[in-house]
């Protein structure tokens, strides 16, 4: 009896799952539809232009609008000026002493108006401060995805000039992505180079990420694969450039020729820090000596080795 009704409930809830799968699968097939929407799919103009800047993070560029921000900047510095000038003169004609020395007793009507305008004009002052630090802190845009665009809009003119004009400068463009390793992003441009030059297959397929981005002949957008080609010939140089040395200074005898290897490895390393990275200068002041300590003591404790054994 009690296995009949295990039975039952076994067939119910089959049945309850059957029910359930051709609306998980009419939600699969509408993901799929979506996820496989390209570029050319979206009408041209400006949704089409949105979709390509949307497909790669590197592409989100805009204006920083350094002049304007240097007229405003001037303007509120100036009337801050002409305040505080206004305010010194109220202080320097004023008849009563007790509205100098007692605030909470001061009736003087201008001078509070003046001090209201004051605190209004530091406030929008400081505001517009903190927004130039802010938005001249970001990184600059890396000329490469800048020429991408500006190829782009030339072969798809659906856009009006004026207003895809702002890619024209390029000296004051910046990049809303954190552009991230500078020698990563190197590797990553200069393989995404090669592929384009020896590629010859379909565009935007296979060459780009797997639901293919693009039905475009022209456009190249690749895949986190290619960051990660790159991250792994960076850690195949780093691993090169720290254990290189200590092999070849184990293969001489010769104390002179191990500290001259010493001295060029970390000449090197330094170059390589000062070239590739953003590193400061006390940064690659630390990640040099370290480096130079290091093979000095494996330098030494091998000829200590040699002594012994002989």
């Amino acid at each position: 009896m009690q296995s009949k009704i295990i039975t039952a409930y076994a067939k119910s809830a089959l049945a309850s799952l059957r029910s359930l799968l051709p609306k998980f699968t009419k939600s699969r097939g509408t993901l799929d539809e979506e996820q496989a929407m390209q570029i050319e799919d979206y009408r041209p103009g400006y949704p089409r232009f949105s979709a390509l800047i949307a497909a790669q993070d590197s592409f989100h560029l805009c204006r920083r609008f350094p002049n304007l921000r240097a007229r405003l900047l001037l303007l509120k510095q100036d009337r801050l000026s002409v305040l505080e000038k206004e305010l010194d003169r109220i202080d320097l004609e004023e008849t009563s002493v007790l509205f100098l020395q007692n605030s909470r007793r001061d009736l003087n009507a201008e001078r509070k108006s003046v001090l209201i305008e004051i605190d209004a004009a530091l406030m929008d002052y400081d505001a517009l401060v903190e927004r130039n630090h802010r938005i001249l802190t970001y990184e600059p845009a890396n000329p490469r995805d800048v020429l991408s665009l500006q190829n782009w809009v030339k072969g798809n003119p659906y856009l009006a000039r004026d207003e895809t004009a702002y890619l024209a400068h390029c000296k004051e463009l910046l990049s809303v992505v954190d552009p991230g390793d500078g020698i990563v992003g190197r590797l990553e441009a200069w393989i995404e180079d090669k592929l384009i030059q020896f590629y010859k297959g379909p565009r935007g397929v296979a060459v780009c990420s797997s639901r293919g981005i693009s039905r475009d002949s022209h456009v190249y957008i690749f895949g986190s694969w290619v960051m990660r080609a790159a991250r792994t010939l960076v850690a195949v140089f780093i691993i090169a450039l720290l254990v290189a040395p200590v092999a070849i200074c184990n293969s001489l005898d010769s104390v002179n020729a191990r500290l001259a290897v010493i001295i060029m490895s970390t000449i090197l390393m330094i170059a390589t820090l000062s070239g590739l990275t953003k590193a400061r200068t006390i940064e690659m002041l630390v990640a040099g000596a370290t480096y130079a300590t290091v093979l000095t003591v494996f330098v030494s404790g091998t000829i200590s080795d040699g002594k012994a054994q002989s």
